[in-house]
């Protein structure tokens, strides 16, 4: 079992690191902080600039702590947050939730998975695990029913925000 949240969260947390740097840097094929900018604005993430960062410090930040399994529930919350973000603003351009027509399937993906990995915890091959042994009353904040619930709502409730703002500032916009 523990070899199998190790692959989980290697590649999980991969995938942010990348798309982090896509976004921000242009590596992996991406497109950068200048040309997302304007991606980010035009989909109502103002100001784009401002909006890209802030994805891809958050990506970067989650896709570590999967990868580290260090306090793995924040970790998944800010990845499933961010990619439900994602999904959603994807699915609304689309008009498609197919992954295959531009719509969100892909982040919802990642977004699921990793919180089903805050009800999991890491696993022994993680941060975590060290922590929860030198420090056993952390134990149920890194994994469980109750780590894995928070990470949920906690990522609910940061999607529900920029999903308004969102659909506030593209029903503002002169071209909706």
């Amino acid at each position: 079992m523990d070899e199998g949240l190790l692959l989980l969260r290697l590649l999980i947390g991969s995938a942010l690191l990348a798309h982090a740097a896509q976004k921000s840097l242009g590596w992996f094929q991406g497109q950068g902080l200048n040309i997302m900018s304007g991606i980010f604005e035009s989909l109502g993430l103002r100001p784009g600039r401002v909006m890209v960062r802030m994805a891809s410090v958050t990506e970067a930040l989650a896709g570590l702590s999967l990868l580290l399994g260090l306090f793995l529930p924040l970790g998944a919350a800010a990845a499933a947050g961010t990619m439900t973000v994602a999904g959603a603003v994807s699915q609304l351009k689309a008009g498609s939730f197919w992954n295959a027509r531009g719509g969100g399937e892909y982040p919802y993906v990642l977004a699921v998975t990793a919180t089903g990995l805050a009800f999991t915890g890491a696993g022994a091959f993680s941060a975590d695990a060290l922590l929860a042994e030198r420090f056993p009353g952390l134990a149920p904040l890194l994994g469980g029913t109750t780590a894995g619930t928070a990470a949920v709502l906690l990522a609910a409730a940061a999607a529900l925000v920029f999903l308004t703002l969102v659909r506030r500032r593209t029903a503002e916009s002169p071209t909706a």
